[in-house]
């Protein structure tokens, strides 16, 4: 059965309140410190998965009675506790939708790892201040709830067309190293004919 799979990672600078609604048929998976959130707010965990290094002993015992399967993993690896759980999550689930919950933030080196993983899967990345994500080739249509989005090539993106965005744009070549379109602002269509195009929404703190 398809299901919507979110995943609660750290670091824990977002507010699990405004971000957590309820779904049916979701897959709830804490990645690490993400777990702290899960645990305080009486969240049944279908998958506890990581090092579980940033965690106190006494508190990964409540972990432990709360997750229907736990996945400990050595502290060295050739991959981040997220990296894992996605990868397994990938290989062994059928899901509509990844969404994780934090990962943004933090360490730098930890974030640059995180977009490496929107270049290989399908997923998504939200805390308070941003959503970001991937969109393929084609026509797209964007709803953007915060104040500010821009778009970033991942890979060369030709014929870029953005139009009901304060900024529009026509049939323009954004490589990846072109910052043109940093800090647009509204909703709109966004569409370009090859290449990858990461979206990041954010707002003020």
């Amino acid at each position: 059965m398809s299901r919507k799979i979110k995943i609660f990672a750290g670091p824990n600078n977002y507010d699990f309140s405004r971000l957590y609604f309820e779904e049916a048929d979701e897959f709830i998976v804490g990645v690490d410190s993400g777990l702290k959130y899960l645990v305080e707010n009486n969240i049944m965990i279908d998958l506890a998965i990581g090092d579980f290094d940033s965690l106190d002993p006494l508190f990964f015992d409540s972990v432990k009675q709360k997750s229907r399967k736990l996945i400990t993993l050595s502290k060295e690896k050739s991959m981040t506790d997220l990296a894992y759980a996605i990868d397994y999550l990938y290989n062994n689930t059928d899901y509509t939708s990844l969404e994780i919950y934090g990962g943004i933030g933090g360490r730098i080196d930890h974030l640059l790892a995180n977009i490496n993983l929107l270049k290989r899967f399908d997923l998504s990345f939200r805390d308070n201040q941003h959503h970001i994500f991937v969109l393929g080739k084609g026509k797209h249509h964007i709803d953007n709830y915060h104040r500010y989005i821009s778009f970033f090539a991942i890979e060369d993106c030709y014929n870029l067309s953005l139009t009901g965005f304060k900024y529009s744009l026509n049939n323009y070549y954004l490589s990846t190293s072109d910052s043109l379109c940093v800090s647009n602002e509204g909703s709109g269509e966004v569409g370009f004919s090859k290449g990858r195009l990461l979206v990041v929404m954010s707002d003020e703190k």
